[in-house]
């Protein structure tokens, strides 16, 4: 006689003795809490709000770790959250329909974007992937915009970083249509070094990961072009460079060339 199984009920619940998870607040390993109020106290945005501003947006907030060319927020694109870098490296680029790529910023600790994820409806123009192994809090739109409108003044923070960011695009497209190759490229080397430049007896240390195709990208010109341009920089003594490495001998001469008519 064949013996009939019954079906199991559908388990509810991982073990009837231990308590379900919170949906409130995401789950956190430990140090986590400490290591993200500390990033926030040094964030471009956050560093000068109050501290039980700051810890009401810890309660939503959310910490992940990414390996080096992984996308952000990859299974929802359209999520409005704001990304907040605590190491390592935020890409912020896009793809054209003729599958180039275009670097538009890299973002480095201390650093958040979108920041025009604040306003709703608005649509995300650009993907998200980690330049390097990175870690990043994530802060669901809706929570700082109510700790914003609890506290009204604190939106001069964001209209300040907006402006700066405004004044920056401004500066990057003027390079882009007037300057030349030399120019645009010394520009962007002297301002990846105000972001990840640490100073060493040889000169600033650019620690980041930077490849000649990803300079291309960033630039919109070939590798060949970068090729070409850094061996000139290379020769005059300003920069040094070794396997997707680069030392910054002389950032002032960088500045100069960058803020050339």
């Amino acid at each position: 006689m064949r013996r009939q199984i019954r079906p199991r009920p559908a388990c509810r619940h991982p073990h009837p003795f231990l308590p379900m998870p919170s949906r409130k607040r995401p789950v956190r390993a430990a140090g986590d809490d400490a290591l993200m109020a500390r990033a926030l106290q040094w964030n471009e945005l956050f560093s000068h709000w109050p501290d039980a501003q700051r810890e009401e947006l810890l309660k939503s907030a959310r910490m992940e770790r990414y390996r080096r060319r992984t996308q952000v927020l990859s299974h929802d694109r359209h999520r409005r959250e704001l990304l907040v870098v605590v190491s390592g490296c935020l890409e912020i680029s896009s793809v054209s329909d003729l599958g180039r790529k275009y670097v538009n910023a890299l973002l480095g600790p201390g650093q958040v974007a979108p920041v025009v994820r604040l306003l709703e409806d608005v649509p995300l123009a650009y993907d998200y992937h980690a330049h390097e192994d990175s870690v990043i809090i994530h802060l669901p739109s809706d929570a700082v915009i109510a700790v914003l409108d609890a506290m009204p003044i604190l939106w001069r923070d964001v209209a300040r970083l907006g402006l700066r960011r405004q004044r920056m695009s401004v500066a990057m497209l003027q390079a882009q249509t007037l300057g030349s190759i030399r120019r645009r490229v010394a520009a962007t080397l002297a301002g990846l070094v105000e972001i990840y430049g640490l100073q060493q007896q040889e000169g600033v240390d650019l620690r980041v990961r930077l490849s000649q195709h990803d300079l291309a990208a960033m630039l919109g010109l070939s590798r060949q072009t970068i090729n070409k341009e850094l061996g000139a920089l290379v020769d005059e003594g300003l920069i040094e460079l070794s396997y997707k490495r680069m030392v910054v001998r002389d950032p002032a001469a960088l500045r100069r060339i960058g803020a050339e008519g």
